[in-house]
């Protein structure tokens, strides 16, 4: 009698290095292990879809994603971590990159330069505040873009 077997690929233990190319409408995923590239793709804007997709594809794997710090801020970091995936966010400047990757740039490459700049350990992420923090910051920009406007205001009105 044949029995079936099912080969499940596990990754227990491997490191797997993400990097994300975001913008508003899609989401450039590139993955890396130590040894090689294993995927480039587009997905739409969701943390929840891609978190599910790394479990899927790659279970138990230890995995890190990057992306740069953008329009975006914080939240996808912060969904990231709270989902137990780690997640680093890089400043634009501190990505390496070759004189061919910064003239021809793409969301490919760029997700690419992240996920092998994780991998190389050259990827130091930026601070991430608190959420209190961060209200408190924008607290006191709001506050100072007021003060501004007002002093343009007064100046334009010959107030002063």
């Amino acid at each position: 009698m044949l029995e079936k077997s099912v080969k499940v690929n596990t990754f227990n233990g491997q490191k797997l290095y993400v990097g994300l190319d975001v913008h508003v409408n899609s989401w450039t995923v590139s993955v890396y292990s130590e040894e090689f590239e294993l995927k480039t793709f587009s997905q739409d804007p969701d943390v929840g879809q891609l978190a599910n997709w790394l479990r899927q594809q790659y279970p138990q794997a230890d995995i890190e994603v990057a992306y740069e710090a953008s329009f975006s801020g914080f939240v996808i970091q912060r969904s990231l971590e709270a989902m137990g995936i780690k997640c680093r966010v890089i400043h634009p400047v501190d990505v390496p990159a070759s004189d061919k990757e910064r003239k021809r740039k793409t969301d490919r490459i760029d997700s690419r330069r992240l996920a092998k700049g994780l991998k190389n350990g050259v990827l130091n992420g930026i601070y991430v505040p608190s959420i209190s923090q961060q209200a408190d910051r924008e607290l006191l920009r709001t506050r100072a873009r007021l003060v501004e406007d007002t002093i343009m205001v007064k100046i334009e009105s010959n107030l002063f």
